[in-house]
C-alpha cells in the first residue's frame, strides 16, 4: 500500500470512529455510513489539507463516492 493511501485511510479511521477499521478501505462508500454528515465532510477536508499540505479542489471531493475517489482528488490537487 502506498504511503498516501495509508495516510488517507488513517484520517478516515480517526474521523469515523463508529466504523470498524477493517471496513475502512479504498472501496468504502463513506457517505453511506451513519456517522457521515456535512460537518464530517468539512472535517475530512480540513484533515486532508493539514495532513497532505495541499489545498484540495472541492468539486472532486464532493463528487467522491469512495475513499479511493478521494485519493484521486488529492492526487489531482
Amino acid at each position: 500500500m502506498e504511503k498516501n493511501e495509508e495516510r488517507l485511510l488513517k484520517i478516515f479511521r480517526e474521523i469515523f470512529t463508529d466504523v470498524e477499521n477493517s471496513e475502512i478501505t479504498l472501496d468504502s462508500e463513506f457517505r453511506e455510513w451513519d456517522q457521515y454528515s456535512s460537518l464530517i465532510q468539512v472535517a475530512i477536508i480540513a484533515r486532508i489539507e493539514e495532513e497532505f499540505g495541499i489545498r484540495v479542489k472541492l468539486l472532486p471531493l464532493v463528487k467522491a463516492e469512495t475513499i479511493g475517489d478521494v485519493l484521486e482528488a488529492i492526487q489531482e490537487s
